[in-house]
C-alpha cells in the first residue's frame, strides 16, 4: 500500500486531476440507476414520449461523458506507473552490474532469475486498469449513500454484501499465502533444474543422466501440479463464495424491496435502481480485492528486488592516476570463502616490478582463479592489501583499474550481443585497423573468413554455442583490446590447439617487449620457464614464491 500511495502522490497536480476524473466517473455512474428509476416511475406510469426522449438523451450524454473521462483518466495514469517502473528496472540493472562479484556469485541462478523476473509482476500490478480499481473502490460508499436515499434498509443490505466480499478477500489472501510461496519455491527449483539440464546436455546424454533427471523432474512437476490444484480449488471456493454473496444480496434486496413496494414504501423503479447501485458498489469491492492480491504479489517481488539491491556494490569513484607503470605489490594477503573451514591461502606477500613475469602454479582448487579475481578486483581479501604502483586497489576507481588490465579468464563468458560489441566492451572507440590487427594476433582470421556476418554475428547463450577454442581466442582478443599494462592470464593456453597456443605465446612476448607486467596462472612449461618468479599455491596455507634466473 505504501508503494501505491507513493506512486499516486508523486505528481500531486496530476493526482488531483485523476481524482477529479474519478469523481465525475463515479457521479456519471449514477445516471444509469436514475434513468431506470425515472423510466419506470414516470414514463411507464404516464406514457409521455417527451419524457422518454429527454431521459434517453440525457443518458446517452452521460455515457459519452463517462467514456471520455475513463479514456482521459487511463492516459493520465500512464506516467504514474511508467516512471517508477522504469526507475525500478534501472535500479535492478544497476544492481546486477555493480554488485560485488563475490556477493552475486553466491546467489542461486534460478533464484536470481526469479527475483529479477519480479519486475514484470510489479509492472503488471500497477497497470492503469488495476489502479482504477483502487481509485474507484471508495466511491462504492457513494452508491450505498444513493441507495440509502432510496431506502435505508436496502442500503444496509448492500453494505452487508460489500463487507462479506471484503472479508472473504482478506481471508483468501491470508489463507493462500503459504501455498503461494511454496508454489513459487517449487517453480524456482524446477527452473533451476531446467537451466542445469540445458547447460549440461552432454553430461545428461553421455552419462545416462536422463534417468535421474526424469525422477527429479516428475517429483517437481507433481509438487507444482498438486500446489496449483490446491490453489485453484481455493480460488474457486473464493470466487464461488463471492458470486453466492452477490446472488444472496440480490435476493435479499428484491425480497425486502418487494415487501416495501407492496406496502407502498418503495416504488418498483426505486427497487431496481437500488439493486443497480448495490451491485455496482459490490463490483467495486470485488475488483479491489482482486487488485489487492496482485499488489500483494508485487510487494513481495519488490521486497526481493530491494534485498538484491542492498547487497554490497563496487564503488563507482576512486583515484584515477594519469599513468600505471605496471608494478604490483601484495602484502599479507589472505582469502577464504564463506562457509569454508579455513583460508584458501594466507600471508601472501609479493613485490612485482614493472615488466616482470610471474607464473602461478597449483592443483585444481588451490586458488589460482581466486587470486586472479582478487587482483582484478572482483573479489575482496579478508586480510591484507593489493597495491598497484604502491596505491591500494581499494583507493582506485574500479573502472580505471580494469582499463589498465589485459584480463584473460579461464572460463570466458560473453554478452548476448554482437561479437564486435563483446570485443570492444572496454574500448568501444578502437579503430578498425587496430581491431583487425588484434583479431589477427588472436588467430581469428580463419574463423571470421568462414562466418557470414563476421564481427556482426550475434552471440547466443553467452557464446556457449561456440567451440571452446574460438571462445578462448575471442577472450584473448577482448583482453588485448584494452591495451593495458598488467596482463592477468588464467590458464591462457588451456583448450587451445597449437595455433591458438602460438597466438598466446606471441601475445605474451609482445606485452613483455612493450614493458608490460604479466601474471600467468598456468602449468604450461614454456610459460613457467619464461617467468621471473614462480608462486606455488600447492604450499598451504602460505604459498611458496621462488625467484628464478631467466
Amino acid at each position: 500500500m505504501r508503494e501505491l500511495i507513493r506512486r499516486l502522490t508523486k505528481y500531486p497536480l496530476l493526482f488531483t486531476e485523476i481524482l477529479i476524473a474519478t469523481f465525475f466517473i463515479a457521479l456519471l455512474n449514477l445516471a444509469s440507476p436514475l434513468y431506470v428509476i425515472n423510466i419506470l416511475n414516470r414514463y411507464v406510469s404516464y406514457g409521455f414520449d417527451g419524457t422518454l426522449m429527454t431521459l434517453t438523451t440525457g443518458m446517452l450524454i452521460a455515457v459519452a461523458l463517462q467514456f471520455a473521462f475513463r479514456v482521459v483518466r487511463t492516459k493520465m495514469l500512464g506516467p504514474v506507473s511508467a516512471s517508477p517502473d522504469a526507475q525500478l528496472s534501472e535500479d535492478a540493472l544497476n544492481a546486477l552490474t555493480h554488485i560485488r562479484f563475490g556477493a552475486l556469485s553466491r546467489i542461486n541462478k534460478a533464484h536470481l532469475h526469479e527475483t529479477v523476473g519480479g519486475l514484470q509482476q510489479v509492472q503488471t500490478a500497477y497497470e492503469a486498469n488495476n489502479l482504477t480499481a483502487v481509485l474507484d473502490a471508495p466511491f462504492a460508499l457513494l452508491y450505498i449513500a444513493a441507495c440509502y436515499f432510496l431506502n435505508p434498509v436496502l442500503a444496509f443490505i448492500g453494505l452487508g454484501g460489500m463487507g462479506c466480499a471484503l472479508l472473504a478477500g482478506i481471508l483468501a489472501l491470508l489463507r493462500n499465502r503459504k501455498d503461494t510461496e511454496n508454489l513459487r519455491k517449487a517453480i524456482t527449483d524446477h527452473r533451476g533444474l531446467i537451466i542445469s539440464t540445458v547447460n549440461s546436455g552432454d553430461t545428461v546424454r553421455a552419462f545416462e543422466g536422463c534417468h535421474l533427471l526424469a525422477r527429479l523432474w516428475r517429483r517437481q512437476i507433481k509438487m507444482i501440479t498438486d500446489l496449483r490444484l490446491k490453489l485453484a480449488l481455493k480460488k474457486e471456493q473464493s470466487q464461488s463464495f463471492t458470486q453466492t454473496v452477490s446472488l444472496l444480496m440480490t435476493v435479499a434486496l428484491y425480497a425486502t424491496g418487494a415487501v416495501l413496494a407492496v406496502n407502498g414504501k418503495l416504488t418498483v423503479g426505486a427497487l431496481i435502481g437500488a439493486n443497480i447501485l448495490a451491485s455496482r458498489a459490490y463490483q467495486n469491492v470485488v475488483r479491489l480485492v482482486q487488485t489487492a492480491y496482485l499488489l500483494h504479489r508485487a510487494n513481495a517481488a519488490q521486497e526481493k528486488l530491494k534485498a538484491l539491491m542492498r547487497l554490497p556494490k563496487e564503488k563507482s569513484d576512486g583515484l584515477t592516476p594519469k599513468r600505471y607503470l605496471g608494478g604490483l605489490q601484495i602484502n599479507d594477503l589472505a582469502f577464504s570463502y564463506q562457509g569454508s573451514t579455513g583460508p584458501l591461502f594466507e600471508s601472501v606477500t609479493l613485490d612485482l616490478k614493472p615488466g616482470s613475469i610471474l607464473a602461478v602454479i597449483g592443483r585444481n582448487g588451490t586458488g589460482k582463479t581466486t587470486l586472479a579475481r582478487l587482483i582484478v578486483g572482483l573479489l575482496q581479501p579478508v586480510r591484507g592489501e593489493i597495491l598497484a604502483d604502491s596505491i591500494n586497489l581499494r583507493q582506485l576507481s574500479p573502472s580505471w583499474w580494469r582499463c589498465q588490465l589485459i584480463y584473460f579468464p579461464q572460463e570466458p563468458t560473453f554478452l548476448n550481443t554482437t561479437i564486435r560489441e563483446n570485443l570492444c566492451l572496454v574500448n568501444p572507440e578502437i579503430d578498425a585497423e587496430a581491431l583487425n590487427q588484434i583479431i589477427g594476433q588472436a588467430d581469428l582470421n580463419s574463423y571470421f573468413d568462414r562466418t557470414p556476418q563476421g564481427l556482426d554475428t550475434v552471440l547466443a547463450d553467452g557464446g556457449r554455442n561456440l567451440s571452446l577454442g574460438i571462445r578462448r581466442r575471442l577472450a584473448l582478443a577482448r583482453a588485448l583490446i584494452t591495451g593495458g599494462t598488467l596482463a592477468i592470464m588464467d590458464e591462457p593456453t588451456e583448450g587451445l590447439d597449437a595455433f591458438g597456443q602460438k597466438a598466446v605465446y606471441q601475445a605474451m612476448n609482445t606485452i613483455a617487449r612493450n614493458g608490460g607486467t604479466i601474471i600467468a596462472f598456468s602449468h604450461d612449461e614454456r610459460i613457467i620457464q619464461g617467468a621471473h618468479q614462480v608462486m606455488d599455491l600447492n604450499k598451504k596455507p602460505v604459498p611458496d614464491i621462488q625467484v628464478k634466473k631467466v
